[in-house]
């Protein structure tokens, strides 16, 4: 059983890391879109664990978190922003399960700018049949980007710190009631997963259409339980990402 406690919670917590959560590439440069001007974009977003796991075979539970937090995972990612005007921009964006949306505001000095955000999260429920569990969450996240433009805007790039959490709730059947055949013992599950890091990113088009490129680094920390059982890891992960943009 306690076993099984573990690997439930490693699968919850992998529910939210592995499908990028609030940590999706952003995939814009610091410099705001103008007043009412719009983009669209599709790619990829991925996360490949750097740091070599500490933990031995026998940890069975706490590698089942970790594989969880800092999954080897690839998933689509599609985005679109509008600028609000006074240099104010709003965005969505959808990676597999989850989906964000942010607003940051942007300080320019003609070719360079500073960019502050903050980005909401939800992470869709989703049932894990092997292991009889659904999960589902909501997160944050504060990126904090300077960045530099070329004339006519033709290259864009952008560095910064990032940093943001998540928390997951859900259910797991444990077993039949012994009362009641027919309805299933339910353990609550809850479970957290934070990470800080720092964000690199490069743009290069023509006017209308652009090739986005970007990396984030950052390190993740992760738990959770079911009932009595409490256990908790951490890793660092390199998470790129590309994607096609298109500016109307």
């Amino acid at each position: 059983m306690a076993m099984a406690i573990r690997q439930g919670i490693g699968v919850a917590l992998g529910m939210s890391a592995a499908a990028c959560g609030g940590g999706a590439p952003l995939m814009h440069p610091a410099h705001p879109l103008p007043e009412g001007e719009v983009t669209v974009g599709a790619g990829f977003s991925g996360r490949v664990p750097v740091a070599p796991s500490r933990l031995s075979p026998e940890d069975t539970g706490d590698r089942a978190i970790e594989e969880g937090a800092v999954a080897p995972g690839l998933a689509p990612w599609v985005g679109g922003r509008v600028g609000i005007g006074a240099n104010w921009e709003g965005g969505v964006t959808y990676t597999g399960r989850s989906a964000r949306a942010d607003i940051r505001h942007a300080f320019v000095a003609d070719d360079l700018a500073l960019s502050l955000g903050l980005g909401v999260s939800g992470l869709l429920p989703k049932r894990d049949d092997d292991l009889r569990l659904r999960v589902g969450g909501f997160g944050f996240d504060v990126p904090l980007i300077v960045g530099w433009r070329s004339d006519a805007d033709l290259y864009s790039l952008w560095l910064g710190p990032r940093g943001g959490g998540e928390y997951l709730n859900g259910q797991q059947e444990v077993g039949v009631d012994p009362l009641d055949p027919d309805r299933f013992v339910l353990d609550d599950v809850s479970g957290w997963h934070a990470y800080a890091g720092g964000v690199f990113g490069m743009r290069i088009g023509f006017r209308y259409v652009f090739a986005v490129l970007e990396v984030d680094g950052a390190m993740h920390w992760a738990g959770g339980s079911i009932g009595d059982e409490d256990v908790s890891v951490s890793q660092f992960a390199i998470e790129p990402g590309g994607a096609i943009v298109v500016k109307f």
